[in-house]
């Protein structure tokens, strides 16, 4: 048995909230390297900027799919509160489990996000993404 509590829906929500922040906060910083005036603007109508797809996609790929295989064991965002991705056993995952966990929250998003509301219905606080995975998240014993 695994003796790491599961992280459950709220503390994963804050989560992801620090990463959309520091993803903000990225391309922000991306705007003004590149010169980017619209990003600035965006919020008044729904314009992607080249500085929002370029922060997503770096954010994305390091801090969310890297990050989560290596030793930290989740993004920065999990970091901040404590809890980690893990198999089901308890052991870090792959980089090819954290590829496959990242695409399969295009299927927890869909419909209205129910695949992520999930973790606060079950016991075991599994999304769908983590029972398409075979992870779980826990909260950090360190």
């Amino acid at each position: 048995m695994i003796s790491n509590k599961p992280a459950g829906f709220w503390i994963r929500f804050l989560a992801n909230l620090i990463d959309g922040v520091l993803i903000l906060m990225l391309a922000a910083i991306v705007a003004v390297l590149i010169g980017e005036e619209n990003f600035w603007y965006q919020w008044n109508n729904d314009i992607d900027s080249t500085s929002e797809s370029v922060a997503n996609l770096f954010y994305s790929i390091t801090f969310i799919i890297i990050f989560t295989a290596s030793k930290f064991m989740g993004s920065p965002g999990k970091l901040a509160c404590r809890i980690k991705v893990v198999n089901v056993d308890g052991s870090k995952i792959s980089m090819l489990k954290s590829i496959g966990r990242f695409f399969s929250y295009v299927i927890s998003a869909l419909p209205l996000l129910i695949g992520f509301m999930i973790a606060g219905w079950n016991e075991e606080k599994k999304a769908l993404h983590d029972m398409i995975c075979k992870t779980r998240v826990v909260y950090r014993n360190e």
